[in-house]
C-alpha cells in the first residue's frame, strides 16, 4: 500500500485494529474498492446539493409568492384570487427623452425616490395634474405620469416622455383622487 492509504496496523500485534475491519466484498482489488469509495462519496454530494438547492428554491418561492403564514392557530392563510368583471388596470411602457427624477409626488417639490436615465423605459399606470413645467420643446405641461418600476412608485413629467397621442387622446387613465 502506497503511504497514507488504508487503515493503519496495530503495532504491538501487527493485525488490523476491530473498528478498521470492514468486511468488503471477497475478489475486489484495492483499486476497485478506492472507486466504489469514490462512486459513494459522490453519490452523496451529489445527493446533498440537491437537497440545499430545493431548499433554496423553495425558500424562494415562497418569498415571491409570499408564503408568509403568521395568522397563527393552525388555519390557512391562503387567499383565494378575487375575480372582478370590471377592466384591468392600466398600464403602458414609455421611453424618456432626457434623464428624469422620479418625484414623490407630481411637482419639483416632492421628494426624489428615484432616477430614470435617457432612453429608458418607464412603466405609467395614470396621469396626475400637477406643477406646470416647461418641455424640451418650451411649451408647459401639467401632465404627470405615475410611474412604477425599480423604486418607490413615484411620477415623472409628461414635458420628458414619450407617450405620442395617448394623453390627448385620453388612453391613459387619471389618477385617483387625481
Amino acid at each position: 500500500m502506497v503511504d497514507g492509504e488504508g487503515p493503519e496496523l496495530d503495532p504491538v500485534s501487527d493485525a488490523m485494529p476491530e473498528a478498521a475491519t470492514v468486511p468488503e466484498p471477497q475478489g475486489l482489488t484495492p483499486r476497485q474498492v478506492r472507486a466504489r469509495r469514490r462512486r459513494r462519496r459522490r453519490r452523496l454530494g451529489a445527493l446533498v446539493f440537491l437537497l440545499v438547492a430545493g431548499g433554496v428554491l423553495a425558500a424562494a418561492y415562497l418569498a415571491i409568492a409570499g408564503g408568509n403564514n403568521s395568522s397563527g392557530g393552525g388555519k390557512s392563510a391562503s387567499r383565494a384570487a378575487t375575480t372582478t368583471t370590471g377592466e384591468p388596470p392600466f398600464f403602458a411602457t414609455y421611453k424618456v427623452t432626457s434623464g428624469l427624477n422620479v418625484r414623490g409626488g407630481p411637482g419639483t417639490t416632492f421628494p426624489t425616490v428615484g432616477v430614470v436615465e435617457q432612453g429608458r423605459e418607464v412603466t405609467a399606470v395614470c396621469v396626475a395634474e400637477g406643477e406646470a413645467i416647461n418641455g424640451a420643446d418650451g411649451l408647459p405641461t401639467t401632465k404627470w405620469l405615475k410611474i412604477a418600476g425599480s423604486w418607490k412608485i413615484g411620477y415623472v413629467s409628461a414635458a420628458y416622455v414619450i407617450t405620442g397621442d395617448d394623453l390627448t387622446a385620453g388612453k391613459v387613465p387619471a389618477c385617483p383622487g387625481a
